[in-house]
């Protein structure tokens, strides 16, 4: 039995564009009743409108408290529960770790770690206190859903502060799946590996033109195609979604031989670093 998304209240943070964007057209297809929420108000009220204008949207920045406790407080307002939250908003930036300015590494952590904790805990309570809706593996009362990364589990070179962001939001979500269970609250991360979408305009955009070099092999895959896996789990939630198999078994292969690891990684090195954008 699997968790009816038609009604099912469906926050997203980041929804202005690339996963966030993705996950809530597909999932406004499907009946959801959906809080969007991002900085870019003008894409939400478009994305609104492209929709049929019933959803919330609700400008916010997560790496401010005050926004986290908004977007939870008008949700509940709204619709009366949250189903699923979906922590997905966050960026990265091309720079190696020691060069990168600190008020940068603050803010990067303030969006995509920290972000994601005030929205948890300030939606929390309010989830504790909701009924068990039956479905696979019992019933839930609520979902966590945090959109980590591959390289939670590898950390790639240049963007070492933004792989350390995306560990921290897994070893969140391993500790409160084990924390939360016996509430009947699921928790999911998803680790997308190479997704087209803005990810890679705005780390340009903050590293100087600077992006990795695209290699003819690398496997990349569409937003829409990661927005559907994580559908799949937010329908019958498990602990972790990898839409790209590959980055799965890569990684896990990774803690076992570290060092083979590193020496395929010097040699993409300056593949990974990039250059400067030409046009």
């Amino acid at each position: 039995m699997r968790r009816s998304l038609s009604n099912m209240v469906v926050i997203i943070t980041g929804a202005s564009a690339g996963i966030g964007r993705a996950l809530a057209v597909q999932l406004a297809a499907k009946g959801a009743r959906l809080a969007l929420a991002a900085r870019r108000l003008d894409r939400l009220e478009e994305l609104n409108r492209q929709l049929g204008g019933k959803h919330l949207v609700i400008e916010a920045d997560v790496s401010r408290p005050e926004d986290c406790q908004r977007l939870i407080d008008l949700t509940l307002e709204r619709f009366g529960r949250i189903d699923t939250l979906v922590c997905n908003a966050g960026y990265g930036m091309l720079c190696r770790v020691d060069q990168m300015p600190a008020e940068q590494v603050q803010r990067m952590f303030a969006t995509n770690v920290f972000g994601t904790i005030d929205c948890i805990r300030t939606a929390m309570p309010h989830m504790l206190k909701q009924p068990i809706i039956a479905s696979a593996g019992g019933g839930w009362r609520g979902q966590v859903m945090i959109v980590s990364s591959a390289a939670a589990r590898r950390s790639l070179p240049f963007f070492g502060v933004y792989s350390a962001t995306k560990a921290a939001q897994l070893s969140l979500g391993e500790a409160m799946r084990i924390e939360l269970a016996p509430e009947k609250i699921a928790v999911t991360t998803v680790h997308p590996g190479g997704t087209e979408s803005e990810f890679g305009d705005v780390s340009a955009n903050l590293s100087g033109g600077q992006r990795p070099k695209r290699i003819a092999a690398e496997v990349r895959q569409t937003s829409e195609a990661v927005a559907q896996k994580m559908i799949a789990a937010i329908e019958k939630p498990k602990p972790e979604v990898w839409p790209i198999q590959a980055y799965r078994w890569g990684t896990s292969f990774g803690t076992l031989f570290p060092g083979l690891v590193d020496r395929v990684m010097l040699r993409r090195r300056e593949q990974i670093r990039g250059g400067e954008e030409t046009g």
